[in-house]
């Protein structure tokens, strides 16, 4: 890149930065902006497709559309007559759609005889300018570059989190952000952009091992610059692993103390090991609100960070597209998120797996022009329980009655050709096996590993720190919960049958490179086997 296009890009980027901090985001602005879009989602449907498809021929969803005999007017006449939810259903059937594979993996696109080669064809919105660059979570590599723009920031991220934190009860307070660097960095500009006191920001990956884009080193510089003159402090980044809470909770509670509250904005994971700290210390977590994301947010971590006082709320997030759900403030599950149905059609369909079962998987379609990324019916590879209720929070006051909970990942909770649906799997350990071996629910996790010979194989890791026990008990008693009628009457799969065909390990449970904690986590590929195979 030569001097004079970096000087034109830090130039775009300081403006943008001026235009979040003079123009906040707050929870009226919100408000206002969610009421009018929910009133209006067919039309903003029909904008997006109109501007970023029909007359862009790089998009695959302006091919798919023509090979299945849709035109302008037959797409508006079937939003006017059935709606917006049927009209998706209905090019779905007809092949208007992008499967995972095909969207991640950049398979070639294939419709009967008809087929498309990504080199001709891109889902990037062509009338956006990408001011920044941020990363997938990367769980199974090292991540995606993705699209980002400080419009599409304050248009759609901002003021979902910024209600998002409302619903729950952590407006007042300044927020403290304990997250893997990109997500956080995304954190750190919302934040500044709603004007909200940011104490400190904190990164679960290591800042030397890849390090931060020039581009945001100059957004920390520009940022803090800026914010100053709107007299906003906004932190530098430090790293902060997993296993090193300690720091993380001696500033969660000096800031309680000094504030009266805190709002943590960090993993299911983050949040379970503050608890812990609370718990050993004969603390609690009173006044102290966690807005989590990244994994999933169990039953068993819920249970470890309410027990003693704390508030927690999930967000729902896709890198590529922005933010999905946002935390109900009357949840009747425990991960129960609204759609932002604004910005998001969903429409669930049922999807087969190898091992015969089927989950409701989730199909998205970006409504919002604004958006970097334009899908059309992406299988977003998550599944869940799709519910209309009407739950009485601030989400359902705005016009938001879809309820998203149970969120999963096909892929990421699929071991040795078996799909474990229902996540039986993380149940027994984070709950079974804490309550009878002792340790709590993020000490155990069942990793997939991939051996000199290329074969797959399961290891049951349980942390140094639960202490001594008997090994092949604990193996036993693994297999012999997944065969028992509490994981719904389904059999163990074949190869769980046999408990000798899984081997117990004792290291801490591994993270992925984006700082993820997941309790069915995989190494089978070659990046994560390079990474950690001195751990395993």
């Amino acid at each position: 890149m030569s001097l004079t296009s970096d000087f034109r890009q830090a130039v775009h980027m300081v403006r943008g930065l001026a235009g979040l901090m003079r123009r906040p985001c707050t929870p009226e602005t919100a408000r206002a902006l969610f009421r009018r879009r929910i009133a209006m989602r067919e039309q903003l449907f029909l904008q997006v497709v109109s501007e970023t498809i029909w007359q862009n021929p790089r998009s695959p969803y302006h091919h798919l559309l023509a090979w299945a005999g849709w035109t302008p007017d037959s797409l508006a006449d079937a939003v006017h007559k059935t709606g917006l939810d049927a009209t998706l259903v209905s090019l779905r059937d007809s092949g208007v759609y992008l499967s995972h594979g095909e969207f991640k993996e950049r398979k070639p696109i294939r419709r009967g005889a008809r087929e498309l080669d990504w080199k001709d064809i891109s889902t990037e919105n062509p009338g956006i300018l990408p001011t920044f660059e941020t990363r997938t979570g990367g769980t199974r590599s090292q991540g995606d570059r993705v699209p980002a723009t400080f419009t599409y920031l304050a248009d759609q991220r901002a003021p979902t989190w910024c209600l998002t934190v409302e619903a729950i009860g952590g407006g007042q307070w300044p927020a403290i952000i304990w997250m893997p660097r990109e997500a956080g960095f995304l954190w750190w500009l919302t934040l500044a952009h709603m004007h909200r006191a940011t104490l400190r920001w904190f990164s679960m990956t290591d800042l030397t091992i890849v390090r931060s884009p020039r581009l945001h080193q100059l957004m920390y510089r520009f940022g803090q610059v800026i914010g100053m003159a709107h007299g906003l402090r906004l932190p530098f980044i430090e790293h902060v692993p997993l296993t090193g809470a300690a720091g993380v909770y001696e500033a969660v509670v000096h800031a309680r103390a000094r504030y009266g509250g805190c709002t943590i904005v960090t993993s299911p994971s983050g949040a379970t090991r503050l608890a812990g700290l609370a718990a050993q210390k004969g603390e609690n977590l009173e006044r102290m609100v966690f807005v989590v994301g990244g994994e999933p947010l169990t039953p068993g971590k819920h249970a470890e960070i309410t027990r003693i006082g704390g508030r927690v709320g999930v967000r729902y997030n896709i890198t590529e597209i922005g933010a999905i759900g946002g935390a109900c403030g009357h949840p009747d599950e425990v991960d129960d998120v609204h759609l932002i149905a604004d910005s998001f059609a969903l429409i669930p369909y049922q999807r087969a797996q190898g091992d015969g079962e089927s989950a409701e998987g989730f199909m998205l379609t970006t409504l919002l022009a604004t958006s970097p990324m334009i899908l059309l019916n992406l299988d977003s590879d998550d599944f869940g329980r799709v519910r209309v209720r009407r739950c009485g929070c601030l989400w359902d006051e705005l016009g938001f009655h879809t309820h998203l909970s149970g969120i999963r990942s096909f892929s990421k909770l699929t071991g040795e050709g078996v799909t474990v649906l229902g996540t039986e799997c993380v149940r027994i350990l984070e709950e079974v096996l804490p309550r009878e071996f002792g340790g709590r629910s993020i000490d155990y996790q069942l990793l997939e590993v991939e051996d000199e010979g290329h074969l797959t194989r399961l290891h049951l890791v349980v942390s140094p720190s639960v202490g001594v026990l008997d090994e092949q008990q604990l193996l036993t008693r693994f297999v012999q919960e997944l065969r028992s009628p509490s994981a719904g009457g389904r059999p163990a799969p074949p190869m769980w049958r046999q408990a000798e065909t899984i081997k117990v390990v004792r290291h801490e449970p591994v993270t992925t490179a984006s700082g993820k904690l997941l309790p069915f986590h995989t190494l089978a590929f070659s990046q994560r086997k390079n990474e950690h195979a001195s751990e395993v």
